[in-house]
């Protein structure tokens, strides 16, 4: 059926065939194309300074390789002088995309509202979702044009040689995914934003070390691990990605590292990034939690699995310290969401429970909508099994791989796994009671980061001060006042290589049941107060709707008993007195 007219479509009704549907889909962007999208192009080609800028960039960057590769060429083979130009290019275009893509984006939605336009395209009823990719595709057009006119420049250290064209086209297509991976961040803070030069502040104050951080850690950094598993990939250069992908053996390492683990890098904080721009777009009464939901319950099993593979790849000898680095890894990114979710509302606007009574939406779609105690408890149900998962992984590798000791380090990883899930539980009920008591989710993140850090560092300040009363530089008692703390879980590593692990290994399970019982105790205490505070607002909404229903009672009363007023007569006479008041 037709949605304007209700009739079926000619020949039919439409396929329901995954084929036909997708080639509907495409055929539907192709002749409908996001209107925010084609806006902001008809604008950025009334611009006179988008070319002249495209030119200059082209101009300066075709110099500064030109110069660098003729001094180098001096003294250099031909061949090394198109690598050394192949890396100066790609860095120097790295940092471009990775600085100008935020700058673009945060430019989109905080000018609409510094220019009082933001209202006019909310009135237009497109939806927060269409309006975050109409503006994605606008800033990331811009950006690609940059990429497009660096391309030739691009092509230059193939000339020398030392590079292959393939290596050439594969750094390019990297640097579009870096293109897409710097505009949804700058498109994220620029939906939060309502000033245009405020946006385009934090973003490049947060673009800046999050580049180079990015740059020296992705590039310089896992270059040395590359070369460890494959010796083709020259160890140091930062541009070191498109050269595995073209001189690396294909196997299991290559699908692993160069293919599904990319993919996952990409797509997850692409993902995120997206959500938290359409949540911002979105009304305060409308459901601005589900599609984040959605991402953590999806994303959480993709990072486990990432964080997992390094295990199977290195030797039996650094399986535990493999696996230990995928669990800090795993555990950070799950603090990072019940930060996330700390900001969560008490539970669902009225507006949202109306839409799911029309929808007739399901348990699992109630269940990932807005409200403290849903998120506490999706929390639990994705984070706790993930964190069971790495153990019961890496305990099977341990034990599988020959080793000398491979009993006392599954033992080890049974205390770092135990205080995680612990201390991730307490973590939980934590975040859940901070918001159910306090208004402001700013206030309740802040006060969530500053107890998670006293608690990990205030413990150790406290067995510092203690072991120099007792004039002991590592003192047992010292040791097992920092129980609390969750980095006593790698003291209890240490102790399990010792015969006699003594009384600090009870202490950190002493604290690690102590963590669940007071986490799930706050969580209990956080549902008991959203509870109470729903039931409040449904009883003032309640009454608030009967002295409505009061109201239009009495006005429709009085309008029943007021009389009717009589037709004046078509025909008086002069003198009377209808004729005077004709």
């Amino acid at each position: 059926m037709s949605v304007q007219t209700g009739s079926s479509p000619p020949g039919g009704p439409a396929s329901q065939r995954l084929v036909d549907r997708a080639r509907r889909r495409v055929g539907r962007l192709l002749g409908e194309p996001n209107p925010i999208w084609i806006r902001e192009l008809k604008q950025a080609a009334r611009l006179a300074r988008t070319p002249i800028i495209l030119l200059v960039l082209a101009v300066l960057m075709t110099l500064l390789v030109a110069s660098i590769g003729g001094i180098v060429a001096r003294d250099i083979a031909p061949a090394k002088t198109g690598v050394i130009l192949f890396q100066v290019f790609f860095s120097l275009a790295y940092f471009v995309v990775a600085l100008v893509g935020p700058a673009v984006a945060a430019n989109s939605i905080a000018s609409e509202r510094e220019g009082r336009t933001w209202e006019a395209v909310l009135l237009t009823g497109i939806a927060p979702g269409e309006i975050a990719r109409g503006k994605f595709l606008a800033a990331y057009t811009a950006i690609s044009m940059y990429v497009v006119m660096l391309a030739p420049v691009g092509a230059l250290p193939f000339l020398f040689g030392g590079i292959t064209a393939m290596e050439v086209v594969i750094a390019f297509l990297f640097l579009f995914l870096i293109a897409l991976l710097s505009v949804a961040f700058g498109l994220a803070i620029s939906s939060k934003m309502a000033s245009l030069r405020g946006a385009i502040l934090v973003t490049l104050l947060l673009a800046f070390p999050l580049s180079i951080c990015l740059f020296s850690a992705g590039g310089t950094g896992l270059s040395y691990a590359a070369h460890l598993a494959w010796p083709e990939v020259p160890e140091g250069p930062p541009i070191w990605l498109p050269v595995a992908y073209q001189r690396a053996p294909l196997g299991l390492d290559y699908v692993l590292f160069l293919i599904l683990l990319p993919i996952a890098a990409v797509v997850v904080p692409a993902w995120f990034l997206y959500q938290v721009t359409v949540a911002n777009l979105t009304s305060e009464s409308d459901d601005r939690s589900s599609g984040l939901k959605t991402w953590f319950a999806a994303c959480t099993p993709v990072v486990a699995a990432a964080v997992a593979v390094p295990a199977f790849a290195v030797d039996p000898s650094e399986r535990l310290a493999a696996i230990l680095a995928g669990m800090c890894a795993m555990f950070s990114f799950l603090i990072f969401c019940v930060c996330l979710f700390a900001g969560d509302p008490i539970g669902p606007s009225r507006r949202v429970e109306v839409t799911w009574a029309r929808g007739r939406a399901s348990r699992l779609r109630r269940f990932f909508g807005p409200g403290v105690t849903r998120s506490a408890y999706l929390l639990l149900a994705a984070g706790v099994p993930a964190i069971a998962a790495l153990w019961a992984a890496g305990h099977r590798l341990i034990l599988a791989a020959p080793g000398w000791t491979p009993e006392i380090q599954a033992q080890q990883l049974q205390y770092f796994a135990v205080y995680a899930l612990a201390f991730y539980v307490f973590l939980v009920g934590l975040g859940a009671f901070l918001r159910a008591r306090i208004a402001a989710p700013l206030v309740a993140r802040v006060l969530l980061l500053t107890l998670l850090f006293s608690i990990a560092v205030g413990p150790w300040i406290v067995a510092a001060i203690a072991g120099l009363v007792t004039e002991l530089s590592v003192s047992e008692s010292a040791l097992l006042i920092a129980a609390p703390s969750p980095f006593y879980a790698f003291v209890m590593l240490d102790r399990a290589t010792q015969s006699d692990p003594g009384s600090v290994v009870v202490a950190g399970h002493t604290a690690a049941v102590v963590w669940v019982a007071v986490g799930l105790g706050l969580l209990a205490a956080a549902r008991s107060r959203c509870a109470a505070l729903i039931a409040q607002r449904e009883a003032a909404l309640a009454a608030t709707d009967a002295l409505l229903a009061q109201e239009d009672e009495a006005a429709l009363a009085a309008e029943q008993a007021a009389p009717a007023h009589p037709a004046a007569p078509e025909h008086a006479e002069p003198g009377s007195a209808a004729g005077t008041l004709a």
